[in-house]
C-alpha cells in the first residue's frame, strides 16, 4: 500500500470534511456576524445618574417626614406618659432640699424626683407654690394634690393694667403695652403668659407644656417648635420676653435612663439607643461633645442638644 493511499477519501468522506470545515468557520465567525446583526445596546449614562438622584431626593424627603411624624408622635406620647401616675399621699413639705425619700414615700414616681433633683443640682430653688409646676415631669394632677400641702407661699397675681395700657385699647396704646412689662420665660405659668398679645389658655398651656418636656428655653425662636406657634404671632410679643438660661434643667448623660432621654424632644429612639450603646461600651462620657461619637448626632443637633446636657 503506498501513501497515495492514504490521501484517498471516498465521496461521504469528502463530503463530511467539507461539513466540518464549513462548521469550523461558523464557529469562528459567529461573534462577528452575531455584532453585526445585533447591535449592543448603548445606554444613557446621564439619565439613569438622574433618575438615581431624583430617587434618592424622594427617599430623603420620605425619610423626613416619617422623622416629623415620629417626632410628632413621641412627644405625644411622652406626655401621655408623664401624665400617669399612682396615688399620691402628700404631707406638709417644703420642697426645697427634700430628700428623695421624702418625696418618694409621698408615692411620687422616681422619675420625678430625679428631675426635682437634677433642678436643684443645676442651682433652681421653689420661691412660690407655682414653682413645683416647672418641673417638667410633674403633671397637672399631681400638682393639684401636692398644692394644699407645700409650705411656701402663692405667687402674686399680677394687677390687670389699666384700660388705657390694654392691649385691646383702640386708642393704638397697645404698642405701650406690650412694651410695658416683662416676663421670664423659665419662670412664668399661664396666668403670666395668657398677658402676651396673641396668647390665650391654649397657647400659654402649650408653651408651658413644650418648656417642661425642653427643660427651659434657650432663645425666643424656640417657640416656634410649640405646635401653631408662627413668627407673626411671636415677633408681636418677642420684647416682652425675658431669658433666663440659669433656670434650664440639664440631662445627666451618665445617669439618664433611655426614657429620661427620649422624653427630650430633641432626642428621638433611635438617638437615645445609640448614646446609652456608646455609653455601655467606652463608659461614662467625659465630656457632652462625646455624644458626637454616635453618628446619629449630626454637628447641627449637637449645637442645640448640647446646651441641654451634663456629665454632672
Amino acid at each position: 500500500m503506498g501513501w497515495k493511499d492514504f490521501l484517498y477519501f471516498s465521496r461521504g468522506e469528502r463530503n463530511g470534511i467539507i461539513v466540518l470545515l464549513a462548521l469550523i468557520l461558523i464557529v469562528l465567525f459567529a461573534p462577528v456576524i452575531h455584532r453585526a446583526i445585533f447591535k449592543p445596546n448603548v445606554y444613557d449614562n446621564i439619565a439613569f445618574e438622574t433618575a438615581v438622584k431624583d430617587f434618592e431626593d424622594r427617599l430623603v424627603a420620605l425619610r423626613e417626614a416619617a422623622e416629623a411624624e415620629r417626632n410628632q408622635r413621641r412627644t405625644a406620647h411622652a406626655r401621655e406618659e408623664v401624665g400617669s401616675i399612682t396615688r399620691i399621699t402628700p404631707f406638709p413639705f417644703n420642697p426645697n432640699k427634700l430628700p428623695a425619700s421624702e418625696w418618694e414615700r409621698m408615692g411620687l414616681p422616681a422619675n420625678v424626683v430625679r428631675t426635682i433633683k437634677n433642678f436643684e443640682s443645676a442651682g433652681g430653688t421653689f420661691r412660690f407654690k407655682e414653682d413645683l409646676q416647672r418641673i417638667f415631669t410633674m403633671t397637672e394632677e399631681m400638682y393639684a394634690q401636692l398644692e394644699p400641702y407645700i409650705n411656701l407661699p402663692s405667687r402674686p397675681v399680677a394687677p390687670t393694667p389699666p384700660p388705657s395700657l390694654s392691649r385691646f385699647s383702640e386708642s393704638g396704646s397697645s404698642e405701650v403695652s406690650r412694651e410695658a412689662f416683662k416676663i421670664n420665660l423659665n419662670r412664668a405659668d399661664s396666668a403670666e403668659l395668657i398677658r402676651l398679645h396673641g396668647v390665650g389658655p391654649t397657647f400659654s398651656r402649650r408653651i408651658i407644656n413644650y418648656r417642661d418636656l425642653l427643660g427651659g428655653f434657650r432663645y425666643p425662636e424656640q417657640l416656634l417648635e410649640v405646635f401653631g406657634m408662627d413668627t407673626a404671632r411671636l415677633e408681636g410679643f418677642r420684647n416682652n420676653l425675658l431669658i433666663d438660661t440659669n433656670l434650664v434643667v440639664k440631662i445627666n448623660i451618665n445617669q439618664a435612663e433611655w426614657a429620661d432621654l427620649v422624653r427630650h424632644p430633641y432626642i428621638d429612639r433611635n438617638i437615645a439607643n445609640s448614646l446609652i450603646a456608646i455609653r455601655r461600651q467606652h463608659g461614662q462620657f467625659s465630656s457632652v461633645s462625646d455624644i458626637k461619637k454616635s453618628h446619629l448626632v449630626t454637628e447641627e443637633l449637637y449645637l442645640r442638644l448640647a446646651p441641654y446636657l451634663t456629665i454632672e
